[in-house]
This record gives structure tokens, C-alpha cells and sequence, in this order.
């Protein structure tokens, strides 16, 4: 018998932005291995539906920065029942059940005025103008009602003499619906160059976006004259100007309809303003959306001011345009609270589609966000065939919260950088990496042969190595980082060469007379140069392979091609972070596959001058 779970069911609510509420719920047992059909036929009978009733189902993630996971196919409830199983978040899940809306009644409402007795509700729709017989009448099918009655319903409230305003129906009124005439709901301001009376907004909100981009390309400002659940009237700010937008609320709908739209601007609107009020922060975050999609493009604050001068004719302040790219960002990425509470999804994602990928995540008592280790299994599997060394280096991050970032690189055999593990951590001190240093370990353990180690001279790391390789692992110091140190401390000329020089040298003896060289410039730095040991940083003393490996360049170098995903969130970094290593990856592979490619064609083309070589050389 197969192992059975129950579920909980949430539908009849509504949305209030990213959380369903207001709904009923229900409990239903099912089996693991069910099917999507047999999951939607098994919900519709619980809840009292027809199975031919077409529903969308969402898995609620718990997550406050989307709806949550559609489900659509039988992978996605594999995937639904996987997370019950494996996550106790997820043990006690709901799945919201929402009918999904009809194309004949995906419409947009639009007001019709009627006299003082009657109103309707026009609507939009791509339906056919054919008529249609009932009860021996004819009706339109572009008229659509709610409820069996063929009239159109009274309206229900009072209404002063003459009034010829459109009026609207209570919700618990019957509503018929005119799909005579078709227009498109307003879903963003990408694309509306000017606003026409009659076209319908999806909300307030983006019309007052759509108006004020409209006012600062036109060097003029407006008021909000009226403003409430039925009603947004816009008025020009100079009182002797006829500008004038109205539109109306479309029921309980949150939609507006433009009614009344003046263009004509009887004041001056040649005058650019040091600064205007319709070019708040958001409007400006929305103008700005487009240009941040793409992480890897670099758009910063100094772009944004240039764009909305020139576009606009607007001067606006380094610190709105700040505001205005963080708004931008937030409503693009999500948040970085969010970012790191979606965390624990995300790796527990990462492994179920990488198996054997290694993640840890450390909490400190007050159960918040530590360290972040991760390891992904094509980099585990692919250390065995690595040279024994493994450069480190930590990088900041740039994000709200700031923190660092831990690389670990080694060296392919073709002396290409071969990333290992990545970590996240508060700053470079010695918690943060001899807790990296302990993940690294366990992840990639110990080699047969002896393990270099190279860094800086950070003495954090170099404590940590201690505590956590032993004596197993050879540090070494980069070479680089230490030449800057003796640049910056003593700021003598020549002094940071005649120590490069020292470092690289093959033989002692030609150690022994750059060292003597540099003793004569100054005997401060010779002395302080070989406080450090010699081993650690003389290529001539190594005490074992460092692959030519002087510097941490390898690593510097991962952390130079990750610096625009330094300043994403946690989750969108890790992100960003797995579609480069893959697209490293593939390419690799590809030059693999044509270099094998090309291998054996030579070796057959020899094998075949040879063969013909002999055949030549033996034929009588």
C-alpha cells in the first residue's frame, strides 16, 4: 500500500498582496505518488466542484514574497511532495485553490450613463456580436449577465434630480455586462505615450505614475484635487490653467477609468526646475526598472541623474536618485530580509537539482543569519582531479547588511582556476574562517600527498589553517600581497622589486644576493622581511609544489569576475553565482570535446599514413 499524506486546501479567499486570505479550508489524504489529474480531481470533489472546472492550484511557500509555486504538471507535485517529506517546514503545507478566470469574463469594465433610475456596467472583451434565441427573445451576446433576468437591474440608491453622473451597482446587485465595444486594461506605463479618455487602468496608483511621467516630460506639475475609493481628479498647480484629468473607480474593482482628460495648458512650461514634485522616488524607481533588470550592466547613481536630466529636463539630487535606485532594486529583487529568509529554500532547491552538492547554513543564539557554506558537486567531484593547492581570500560584499564573501580556488591541470566552495560570513576574523576553513575540510578532506595553502597575510586565516589542517597543509604567503605591505610601510624605491626579485629566485645563491641588495637599502626592511619565514614566500625554500602559484591572483580573480553579484542580495548572488559556474562549465566542456575531436582525427590520419607507409614499402 502506498504511504499517504494529508493536506490542507485553502480557497474562497482573496489576495492581500503576497498572503491569501479570507478563505476556507478544508483537509484532504492523498497519496504520495498521486498524478496532477488525479491530484486536481481529488481537490475539485473535496471542495464541491465539477472535475471539468478548470482551477489553479499554488503551493503556499510561507514566504511573503510571492504567492508561492504554481502547480501545473506532474514534476511540480513530485517536487510538492518531496518538500513535505524531506522539510518540516513544508510538513503542514496548503495548496490555494483558485478558479481560473474564464476568457469570456476577462473583461474591463467601463462606466455607462443612464438616466436617473438605471445604471449598467460596461465591459471589454474580444467576444462575437452573434445573436442568440432564449425563451423565444433575442439577445445580445455581447451582453452578458450575471444572473437568468434579461433586464437590466435598478440602481438601488438615491440620486439628486438632474444628475447625469454614472452610477454604479452594489456589489450584491445583479450587474450585466456590454461586450460590445473591446479596450486593453492599462497593466504598466511601458508603452503609454499619452492618456485618452476612456482607457481603463489596472489602479490608481499607475495612472498617478503614468500622469506624472507625462507632467515632468512636459516641464509642468499638477495637484491631486480629489482622491478617494471612487473618485482621483488631477488638477495643473497653476490656477489659471486649464489642464484637468478625471477618472472613476469601475465598481468595487480597483480599476479606474479616464472620463475626462483637458491637454490644453494655458501657463508656461518652458521652465526647467531645479527640482519637481511629480519626480518623487518612485516615479523615478519606476522609470529606472528597464536599466536594472540586468545585474551584469553597470547602471549607477551618476547614470540616473544624466537619464532623468536628459529625458525629463528634471536636476534631481544624488541622494533621491539613491532612494530611487534602492526602490527600484527592492521591487526587482525583493528585499535583503526576504532575500536571506528564502535562503534555506534555495539550498534545499540547490541540492535536490545538484545531488551531492554540499550546503550549511550557521544560526548565531538568537536564530539569525550566521554563515553560509556551499560546495557544488561538480566542483567536489572534480578536486580529485586538481592539483594538491588551494588558494583562499575574502572578499566585502556590498548589500544592506554588508558581510564578506570566502573563495576557495584550485588549479585544473591545464593550470586553468577551478572554483571549490564559497561562504558568507560577517568579516574576515578568526570565527568566519576557521568555520570555513572546518566546511572546507570536511567537503574536500585530505590528499595523499602534501596540501599547499596559499593567502595573504591575514593572520586569521593563517590561525585557522593551523587549528584545522594541522600539519598536514603547507601555508604559503602570497608574494603580491606581501610586496604592497613593505611598499606601504617603508615607501622606498626599489625596495618591493629587489623583494620580488628575492621570492622568485630559483637558486639560494641568487636569494642570498637580493637579499644583500635590499639589505643595503635598508637593513629595517631586509630585517623585517625575514621576520616572516623564508619557506613561506622564497620559491627556493618551498617545502613542497606550489604550482607556480606565488600569488592568491587566482583566487582575486574569481572574486573580480563575482563583483557585480556582490551587490545583489544572498539568494540573487548565489544565483548569479551558479549560472556563471555553469556557463564556465559548458564552455569547457565544449573546447574538451573539440580537442578530443581533433586528437583523434590526427591520430587516425597518422595511423592512416603510416598503414599506407607500410603497405608501400611491402607490396612487391
Amino acid at each position: 500500500m502506498e504511504k499517504q499524506r494529508t493536506i490542507f486546501i485553502a480557497y474562497d479567499g482573496k489576495w492581500d498582496k503576497n498572503r491569501y486570505i479570507e478563505h476556507r479550508v478544508k483537509t484532504i489524504t492523498i497519496e504520495e505518488e498521486i498524478t496532477h489529474i488525479k491530484l486536481k480531481e481529488a481537490i475539485c470533489g473535496r471542495i464541491g466542484l465539477e472535475k471539468s472546472v478548470p482551477i489553479m492550484m499554488t503551493f503556499d511557500m510561507k514566504m511573503e514574497i510571492s504567492r508561492g509555486m504554481t502547480i501545473e504538471d506532474d514534476k511540480d507535485v513530485a517536487e510538492y511532495m518531496n518538500l513535505m517529506k524531506n522539510n518540516p517546514i513544508f510538513a503542514t503545507s496548503t495548496i490555494i485553490v483558485e478558479r481560473e478566470e474564464n476568457q469570456v469574463l476577462v473583461m474591463c469594465p467601463v462606466i455607462v450613463e443612464t438616466d436617473a433610475n438605471e445604471a449598467s456596467v460596461a465591459a471589454s472583451s474580444q467576444g462575437s456580436s452573434r445573436k442568440t434565441e432564449s425563451n423565444g427573445e433575442k439577445e445580445d451576446a455581447n451582453r452578458l449577465c450575471i444572473n437568468k433576468n434579461k433586464e437590466i437591474p435598478k440602481f438601488s440608491g438615491q440620486k439628486r434630480k438632474n444628475d447625469k453622473r454614472p452610477l454604479l451597482l452594489n456589489a450584491a446587485e445583479n450587474v450585466c455586462f456590454d461586450l460590445s465595444s473591446a479596450q486593453q486594461i492599462i497593466r504598466a506605463v511601458d508603452g503609454v505615450d499619452d492618456v485618452e479618455v476612456g482607457m481603463v487602468f489596472e489602479s490608481k496608483k499607475l495612472i498617478k505614475l503614468c500622469m506624472s511621467m507625462i507632467a515632468m516630460e512636459g516641464s509642468f506639475q499638477f495637484k491631486t484635487q480629489r482622491s478617494d475609493g471612487m473618485n482621483f481628479w488631477l488638477k495643473c498647480d497653476q490656477e489659471d490653467c486649464t489642464w484637468l484629468m478625471k477618472a472613476r473607480s469601475l465598481g468595487e474593482t480597483k480599476m479606474f477609468k479616464i472620463t475626462k482628460y483637458d491637454k490644453v495648458h494655458k501657463c508656461s512650461v518652458d521652465i526647467v526646475k531645479s527640482d519637481h514634485k511629480q519626480a518623487t522616488s518612485s516615479v523615478i524607481s519606476e522609470f529606472i526598472k528597464p536599466k536594472l533588470l540586468d545585474p551584469k550592466v553597470q547602471y549607477g547613481i551618476n547614470n540616473i541623474i544624466q537619464d532623468v536630466k536628459q529625458t525629463f529636463g528634471v536636476n534631481m539630487s544624488y541622494e533621491k536618485a539613491w532612494r530611487s535606485r534602492v526602490e527600484a532594486l527592492d521591487d526587482i529583487r525583493g528585499s535583503s530580509e526576504d532575500s536571506f529568509r528564502l535562503l534555506p529554500h534555495y539550498l534545499h532547491a540547490l541540492k535536490n537539482q545538484n545531488p551531492g552538492t554540499i550546503t550549511r547554513i550557521e544560526k548565531d543564539e538568537h536564530d539569525r543569519f550566521k554563515y553560509m557554506f556551499v560546495a557544488y558537486s561538480a566542483l567536489i567531484t572534480g578536486w580529485k582531479y586538481c592539483r594538491p593547492l588551494i588558494v583562499v581570500d575574502g572578499t566585502f560584499l556590498k548589500g544592506k547588511y554588508k558581510g564578506t564573501l570566502f573563495v576557495a580556488c584550485a588549479k585544473d591541470g591545464n593550470n586553468g582556476i577551478f572554483p571549490l566552495a564559497f561562504g558568507v560570513g560577517d568579516w574576515e576574523n578568526n570565527l568566519s574562517w576557521e568555520w570555513f576553513m572546518s566546511r572546507l575540510k570536511e567537503t574536500f578532506g585530505n590528499r595523499n600527498e602534501v596540501l599547499c595553502i596559499v593567502s595573504d597575510r591575514h593572520q586569521s586565516i593563517e590561525r585557522a589553517i593551523k587549528l584545522v589542517f594541522k600539519e598536514t597543509t603547507f601555508h604559503g604567503v602570497c608574494t603580491f600581497h606581501f610586496k604592497q605591505n613593505i611598499k606601504a610601510r617603508f615607501k622606498k624605491a626599489g625596495a618591493g622589486e629587489l623583494f620580488e626579485s628575492a621570492a622568485r629566485a630559483y637558486r639560494k645563491e641568487d636569494f642570498d644576493y637580493f637579499m644583500a641588495k635590499l639589505g643595503e637599502l635598508s637593513p629595517k626592511i631586509r630585517e623585517y622581511v625575514l621576520e616572516e619565514d623564508p619557506r613561506r614566500w622564497a620559491r627556493c625554500f618551498y617545502p613542497c609544489r606550489r604550482y607556480n602559484a606565488q600569488t592568491s591572483n587566482i583566487a582575486e580573480s574569481m572574486n573580480s569576475a563575482l563583483k557585480k553579484a556582490r551587490e545583489l542580495h544572498i539568494v540573487s548572488m548565489l544565483e548569479l553565482l551558479r549560472e556563471k559556474l555553469q556557463t564556465w562549465f559548458v564552455e569547457r566542456t565544449k573546447a574538451a570535446n573539440e580537442f578530443d575531436s581533433i586528437h583523434d582525427s590526427s591520430n587516425h590520419t597518422t595511423s592512416s599514413k603510416i598503414m599506407t607507409s607500410n603497405e608501400n614499402k611491402f607490396c612487391f
